[in-house]
């Protein structure tokens, strides 16, 4: 990779994700505010979802390790672009009937996610790892999926309301396509090399993480876990508060597109910032603000503390993502045995690290939607508001 561009393998990569930011946002965004109506504002079903899906992805980690590791990995990256496309199909196909389904389809989500990112996640690592290299392919990333998320939540919001959730499925399929194209252009770095590639062997890397003291990965690893929260699940309840407070689609469509505005500024900013290596302050700053604007919520939950929240979650979240993205995939340049040997292992630690938190957050969301009570609602924001506060501590270690 030269020092000026990204290589051809980073370009396709970053097609591929453009891609995958327009389906994450329709399946996580539009999918649960489809389920949250039906159902007539019950959450149970979106936690059971997500709670199976975020069994099925680090599960899917551990079982193709191995096959990353000494097969051909972009192989098993296409084998997740064309699930993904399976997976909307099943959903133009089966239509309202989805909800009957909910379960076995959350599951197979989590398949889908597991398959494509255990070995996107080590093509990227391999690819950007050099932290020049990850700061500039994050950057792009982050824009060009705000840039979609500009551009189609008015899409999908305005043509759910005025046609149907199953009609935007079968427009996000050629979408789907277009990530497989894109696939067939990134090459496996390591598939022509002749030296002898040690067998996925999880016991063994986590002896020389202890035996090496390996802080900066360890760091990661906790970072990772309160990611779960931090991202994930406070992004479900947020949807879940938009659907509650503005009733409708195409508001949720139209404030996700201006709240993305914001975060394409906010991705500038962080660029800049790390340019001039002083990011620590802007974590502090985006902890306490956010963590400010998460509080106004358990006075409050309206339109004006939902729009206020998301506003500043646009802006500061997303500096504390990307700085913590950069983590994942430049954590092991300093240590040579990860990167030579062990880069599908640490990958796999990472995301179990993150499935972890994920998996017991939506099992609270699921006792709380039993429990269906506001009061509880907010005992998990205060939790979310906790772990942010960590979050932003072990992102500010070195």
């Amino acid at each position: 990779m030269t020092k000026d561009k990204l290589s051809r393998n980073a370009i396709c990569l970053l097609g591929t994700n453009a891609v995958n930011s327009i389906l994450y946002m329709f399946i996580n965004t539009f999918l649960v505010a489809y389920f949250f109506t039906i159902t007539n504002y019950d959450y149970k079903i979106i936690s059971l979802y997500y709670f199976v899906s975020f069994i099925a992805i680090p599960l899917c980690f551990w079982l193709l390790g191995d096959v990353v590791k000494t097969k051909n990995k972009v192989w098993v990256y296409r084998a997740g672009i064309i699930l993904y496309c399976i997976y909307i199909l099943m959903i133009a196909f089966m239509k309202e009937r989805i909800v009957e389904f909910y379960l076995p389809l959350g599951f197979f989500y989590g398949v889908v996610q597991g398959v494509f990112w255990v070995a996107g996640a080590v093509l990227i690592n391999e690819t950007v790892g050099e932290e020049k290299s990850s700061k500039k392919y994050i950057t792009a990333k982050s824009i060009i999926g705000k840039i979609c998320n500009i551009i189609f939540p008015i899409v999908f919001g305005a043509s759910i309301e005025y046609t149907s959730f199953f009609y935007i499925a079968k427009i996000i399929i050629p979408l789907s396509v277009m990530q497989l194209i894109f696939s067939f252009f990134i090459k496996d770095k390591n598939k022509n090399k002749k030296e002898i590639i040690e067998n996925f062997n999880i016991i063994k890397y986590i002896g020389y993480i202890k035996k090496n003291n390996a802080n900066k990965v360890k760091t990661l690893y906790k970072i990772m876990f309160y990611e779960g929260i931090v991202n994930y699940l406070l992004a479900t309840l947020i949807t879940i508060v938009i659907v509650m407070t503005f009733k409708t689609t195409l508001n949720l469509g139209i404030l996700t597109t201006i709240f993305s505005i914001f975060s394409i500024i906010s991705t500038y900013v962080f660029k800049k910032v790390y340019k001039n290596k002083n990011p620590k302050k802007f974590i502090i700053v985006s902890a306490i603000i956010l963590t400010l604007s998460v509080i106004s919520l358990l006075f409050t939950i309206n339109k004006t503390t939902v729009v206020i929240y998301n506003a500043v979650n646009s802006i500061f979240m997303i500096l504390l993502i990307n700085y913590a993205e950069m983590k994942r995939y430049n954590s092991a340049e300093s240590y040579k045995e990860i990167k030579e040997k062990y880069l599908v292992e640490h990958q796999v630690v990472t995301e179990t690290a993150l499935g972890i938190s994920r998996i017991l957050g939506y099992f609270l969301l699921f006792v709380i939607s039993i429990l269906n009570n506001i009061i509880y609602f907010k005992i998990l924001l205060v939790i979310v508001t906790i772990c942010i506060l960590l979050y932003a501590k072990e992102l500010y270690k070195d």
